[in-house]
């Protein structure tokens, strides 16, 4: 059970009721501990008052120690991460608007903690009905269950359903995650009771599932449910304080079982819907893993087999004592007067054994081998995984960069698609997937949540994020306009992915006296990506709708425009397609892997200042303030947008920018990584002059230039001057 100290004699609130004088001295302990680690209220009143709740165990004869050390432990150490190899359940949440299964989907989501998704997954929660329309789905660890939840929208009545286009495309997407699921929790208002829309979404159920999987949808997860289909679970939630009122019998007349009360806002009753999901799904999980054994066990029974076989070919060999060996002999070092390595030794030697220098076998290669004798499997290669300020060494700092490049490009491309509203975000989602994943609508604002889905392209895989529309402002454009995180959730999707790509749509702006697309506000908000740093693509949608007496002309004065308003990245990318009838689909995402390729690039220092002296001979740079400006050095520091640090004989305000910009386009034509935005940090080789006193308005100026001319003020004599620098010759 998840919360084994609610129930019984044996809980919580009896030790502290039968122990008064060790709740003072819990208190006390947990009131220090609170001042000291300078924790907010609410985790105080959690350890304090619930110290269950972190799981922890509770000693009545250590309770202030326990308690304290509740206090000192952030967090994020309960946090569980899902774990690899394990198939998660597919649980879909159903009923109507505004019951609380986005809140439900957020709670459930609340307690995993994920080190490699950076893309956000929580859903927007709103007091107003209809928040939710595309399916979003992500997973959790629950207690012990690894679920894959999926959150839906709210069914409408049939009458409502049948005259509008939206919440056809909604309960569409309700069948699809139906179909997808393995358990179902039709969620309910405690607070409301039994309405005649929850009968319909029970009515809805009962045929949907009783007719089977959906006909035309490919799963990309398919369900492990029995002949009579997917178990539900009736959930009332809003059940403050584990009280339903009068609505409790109300329940049974659903045809769905017994109700379980929960209250996703506080965290009530989580612990009976884990039982509840333990008892309807839990063996999903012990059949993979008996399975599991299963396998590993034949395995085994197959290798020791080949063994046996071997062993009776060949000649069995004998020690010198007459007695057999047994496995492998352990390797030991080769010099004779080191003795054979300790456990602990070996694990202190591990670090010296995956060295890139190989010093350990240069001493001895027997030691080098005893000390990885069985433990390549057991213990990873921990260096690898280490901060580049630990790194000393350059054959070590070399070798763990290029692994975590490697690494990098293994890991799925983060693509989000942007926009204006009904510009076609949803259709090239729906393109690319070949299914209908988002909800498309000719109403303006379809979309709201950001949708992630994972997909794979030629073998490459790729995650798809599609973003809401917005307006100047980043303000969301449907009925409910005065919501933030529709707005807030596409900046988020720009700054977490790696490629945007900005959808424009070719048939709005065409009638007008000059060509506007893309517009101004478009022009803003690629520009506002390519400040971030992330690699844009433009997609100019819905060109089936251009006459095409009219394309050639209409495409070179797009081309222009893009060309001009995007002056700061040269060599944007730009692909006209239809996502309505598949065209240029896949010439979209050949150009955002090159672009993703080129954003990951790393350029060697010295080809870069070879290029740089000869560059200079022919565009050499101009004088400011009776004093030629020159770039000394040039190192490229980071990628990810490619970042370089340039080393000039003036300040940064001092160099001009047209200079600057100028030597950016030249190097994205020598590197051939143009269209990916470039940052340059300007660096100064200027130095204060020794035995001159400094004032502060000075020393201001000369820590604001750089790090090693803060470092040459910081240090004045007793008079205030500037120190002398030591000669190195």
């Amino acid at each position: 059970q998840a919360c084994p100290g609610l129930r019984g004699a044996s809980s919580p609130h009896s030790q502290l009721s039968d122990a008064p004088e060790m709740w003072g001295a819990a208190a006390l302990s947990a009131r220090r501990a609170t001042r000291w680690r300078s924790l907010s209220c609410w985790r105080h009143s959690l350890a304090v008052c619930r110290p269950w709740a972190n799981g922890l165990p509770v000693q009545s004869s250590a309770l202030g120690a326990t308690r304290s050390f509740a206090m000192r432990l952030p967090l994020r150490n309960y946090f569980r991460e899902p774990p690899e190899g394990v198939t998660p359940i597919s649980v879909a949440m159903v009923g109507r608007p505004n019951v609380g299964k986005s809140t439900l989907f957020n709670r459930l989501l609340s307690g995993t903690r994920r080190h490699n998704l950076p893309v956000l997954r929580k859903a927007i929660v709103s007091d107003k009905a209809g928040t939710t329309r595309d399916r979003k789905d992500a997973q959790a660890v629950f207690g012990g269950l690894l679920l894959r939840i999926i959150d839906t929208g709210g069914l409408e009545s049939l009458a409502a359903t049948q005259e509008n286009e939206l919440l056809q495309a909604i309960e569409e997407q309700v069948r699809r995650a139906l179909a997808e699921a393995e358990v179902v929790l039709f969620l309910i208002d405690a607070r409301e009771g039994i309405t005649p829309l929850d009968h319909r979404v029970a009515q809805f159920l009962r045929q949907t599932l009783k007719q089977g999987s959906h006909p035309t949808h490919s799963h990309r997860h398919e369900p492990r449910v029995g002949e009579d289909g997917p178990p539900v679970i009736l959930v009332a939630n809003k059940v403050e304080g584990a009280y339903m009122g009068d609505y409790l019998n109300d329940c049974y007349e659903l045809g769905v079982g017994d109700p379980v009360g929960v209250s996703a806002m506080h965290n009530e009753g989580m612990s009976d819907l884990y039982d509840r999901l333990c008892f309807e799904v839990g063996h999903l999980h012990e059949e993979e893993e008996e399975a599991a054994q299963a396998a590993e066990a034949g395995l085994e029974e197959q290798e020791s087999e080949d063994s046996d076989s071997e062993e009776s070919a060949d000649e069995l060999e004998t020690s010198p004592f007459g007695e057999e060996e047994e496995g492998e002999r352990e390797p030991v070092p080769l010099l004779p007067w080191l003795p054979p390595p300790t456990v602990a030794q070996k694990q202190a030697l591990q670090y010296l054994a995956h060295h890139p220098a190989n010093p350990l076998g240069e001493l001895d290669e027997g030691l080098k081998a005893s000390v990885l004798h069985k433990a390549n499997s057991d213990m990873p290669s921990f260096w690898l995984g280490a901060k580049k300020k630990s790194l000393k060494d350059k054959d070590t700092r070399d070798f763990v960069l290029q692994h975590r490049r490697l690494e990098y490009m293994e890991r799925p491309l983060r693509l989000a698609v942007i926009g204006l509203p009904n510009s076609g975000k949803s259709s090239i989602i729906n393109a690319l997937l070949q299914e209908e994943r988002c909800v498309v609508s000719e109403v303006s604002g379809s979309t709201m949540d950001s949708v992630v889905t994972e997909w794979s392209f030629k073998g490459l895989p790729v995650k798809l994020i599609d973003t809401c529309g917005i307006y100047r402002g980043w303000q969301y454009p449907g009925t409910y306009s005065d919501l933030l995180e529709p707005g807030m959730g596409t900046r988020k999707a720009i700054r977490r992915s790696h490629v945007v790509v900005l959808c424009i749509d070719a048939h709005r702006y065409r009638n007008t006296t000059y060509c506007t697309t893309p517009s101004k506000f478009e022009v803003r908000l690629g520009n506002f990506a390519a400040e971030e740093g992330k690699a844009v693509v433009i997609a100019v949608n819905k060109w089936d709708l251009i006459p095409e007496e009219e394309q050639a002309k209409y495409r070179t004065e797009i081309l222009e425009r893009i060309e001009d308003k995007f002056s700061q990245v040269k060599g944007i990318p730009v692909v006209f397609m239809a996502a309505k009838y598949n065209i240029n689909l896949a010439t979209l995402m050949t150009r955002s892997f090159a672009l993703y390729k080129r954003w990951n690039a790393r350029i060697p220092t010295g080809r870069i200042n070879q290029w740089l002296q000869a560059w200079m001979i022919r565009w050499p740079p101009p004088w400011r303030n009776g004093q030629k400006c020159s770039v000394k050095y040039v190192t490229q520091t980071r990628s990810r947008p490619p970042t370089f640090v340039v080393w000039t004989n003036t300040t940064s305000g001092e160099m001009p920018q047209n200079y600057m910009k100028q030597l950016q386009n030249a190097m994205r034509d020598e590197f051939r990584i143009s269209g990916v935005p470039l940052r340059m940090v300007l660096r100064s080789t200027l130095m204060p002059k020794p035995r001159k006193k400094m004032k502060a308005k000075d020393i201001l100026k000369w820590k604001r230039i750089g790090p090693k001319q803060a470092e040459a003020v910081k240090n004045l004599t007793q008079k205030g001057f500037v120190r002398k620098r030591p000669r190195t010759d």
